[in-house]
């Protein structure tokens, strides 16, 4: 039995699209280790979700990228620990791709054939550019006409994607 407190964690995946090739992260550590996988990771406090994943993709890849809108979302729970994962769609902005070091040991851009011919890219990876690159996804965007009137809110800190 464990004494650590259940955790519940968001975080966030994103796949960025330049000349139909989407950019992959080969992870150093955890079960996907030597395997391709999205640059992402947690949020910060006092972060909304695309400000989050344009974060991390600056930081584990090199790579600017302007949120497009939220593709998908994965959750999942093991034991008492839940675990939110928001994919989202990013475009390419500027910056040629490098490795963060740490967390990754490679980054680069794959285009759809290469993914298919590998089998070192995590498999939720392989199908997401699949459907993203044939475009079978519509991503949920910033909604620009609606605003929270609740106090103590701004454009900033509360967002509606639809």
């Amino acid at each position: 039995m464990s004494d650590r407190e259940p955790r519940n964690v968001t975080s966030v995946g994103g796949l960025v699209v330049r000349d139909n090739a989407v950019l992959l992260v080969r992870m150093n550590y955890g079960p996907n280790r030597g395997r391709y996988m999205l640059p992402g990771g947690l949020i910060d406090p006092g972060e909304t979700l695309d400000v989050a994943i344009a974060r991390e993709v600056l930081e584990e890849a090199g790579v600017e990228a302007r949120p497009v809108g939220i593709i998908g979302l994965r959750s999942r729970y093991d034991g008492p620990n839940n675990d939110t994962y928001v994919l989202w769609l990013l475009e390419y902005v500027a910056g040629e791709p490098r490795p963060e070091g740490r967390e990754n040991d490679d980054a680069r851009f794959f285009t759809l054939a290469e993914i298919e011919a590998r089998d070192d890219i995590a498999d939720l990876v392989r199908y997401l550019a699949r459907r993203v690159l044939r475009g079978e996804i519509h991503p949920h965007r910033l909604v620009d006409d609606y605003h929270s009137r609740l106090p103590g809110t701004t454009p900033d800190s509360w967002k509606l994607f639809m």
